[in-house]
């Protein structure tokens, strides 16, 4: 899927592109809030959203251990302090795919026809005039190295002005890397592809499927993504070659502490913990359907998904 590309300009935009939210278009009440209950190391626990219709929520992101953002269905955008969780107000009904954050005060949401949306520590702001695509996933090396992708497409934010780095068959679901020169993309029918700097690679990681539903890039060369074949769910670059990771659970989405220390939520309500050796799989929520993104950062992990769930461990 990954086509050598010119970068294309599209238009410049600043920051301060778009317009802030007013009150009074407000979807959901940022004085809607839901406290929840301490939880106990090593153990799950199930955390109240302030949304009442639960909508489904499709990404979550850590900032750290005490700011946390998760979006979804309807536009819906949740931060989580040390002690509740709030509703956002986000401006739009689209339904929003992907989260990523530089910071607490740098914030970007991305979701159904072209919607971008950044928070700037007090306000999220539409920009506008990007792309009319779907954007199902949003990632970055730093605040002025960020990039979007969707159905076709990968965007990139230089701190200065949005372009097109590459255009992919198949509908692209999930971006990873480690730097401005290491970036992974992957989805339905594109297997991965992988820029270097100048250039786009494909890749095919041998699962024996052209559909990879998540990548994670971590240091040192070290790549994963996940898939659909049995005994080759998980699948691992490491030391130049790939090697299937078997694992009974299917993942949405990964995160990881490390390459001996991978976590994976996804289907069937299944949470996944790689240990450098071997996957253990379990349903610590119950049937609450699909879970659709993990986030971790030291010492904590959160899930979200079906239903509006919404779940954390602290480790």
């Amino acid at each position: 899927m990954h086509y050598l590309s010119s970068a294309l300009t599209i238009t410049l935009f600043t920051f301060m592109a778009g317009c802030a939210i007013d009150a009074a278009d407000e979807l959901v009440s940022t004085e809607a809030s839901a406290v929840f209950a301490s939880c106990s190391v090593g153990s799950w626990c199930v955390e109240p959203q302030p949304v009442t219709s639960a909508p489904l929520l499709h990404a979550v992101w850590a900032v750290s251990a005490s700011d946390v953002f998760a979006v979804g269905d309807s536009g819906t955008i949740l931060r989580r302090s040390p002690t509740a969780w709030t509703a956002m107000s986000s401006g739009t009904t689209n339904k929003l795919l992907g989260v990523w954050a530089a910071s607490s005060s740098d914030v970007w949401a991305v979701g159904l026809a072209g919607t971008i949306l950044r928070f700037n520590g007090t306000a999220w702001s539409a920009v506008t005039g990007i792309t009319t695509l779907d954007l199902d996933a949003v990632w970055g090396s730093g605040p002025n190295d960020v990039w979007l992708v969707g159905l076709g497409t990968v965007l990139h934010w230089n701190g200065t002005v949005y372009s097109t780095s590459a255009s992919f068959g198949g509908h692209l679901l999930a971006i990873s890397g480690t730097g401005p020169n290491d970036v992974w993309v992957t989805g339905e029918s594109t297997n991965l592809h992988h820029f270097t700097g100048g250039t786009w690679v494909s890749v095919n990681p041998m699962a024996g499927t052209s559909t990879f539903y998540t990548v994670l890039a971590l240091s040192g060369g070290d790549v994963w993504c996940s898939d659909f074949t049995s005994t080759k769910e998980t699948m691992q670059l490491t030391g130049g070659h790939w090697n299937a990771r078997a694992s009974t659970g299917i993942y949405k989405d990964l995160t990881a502490f490390s390459t001996t220390d991978i976590w994976g939520a996804g289907e069937t309500s299944r949470i996944g913990h790689w240990n450098g050796t071997a996957w253990t799989v379990t349903t610590p929520l119950g049937s609450v359907g699909t879970l659709w993104s993990i986030t971790s950062v030291p010492n904590h992990v959160w899930v979200v998904g079906d239903g509006g769930k919404i779940a954390h461990q602290p480790l």
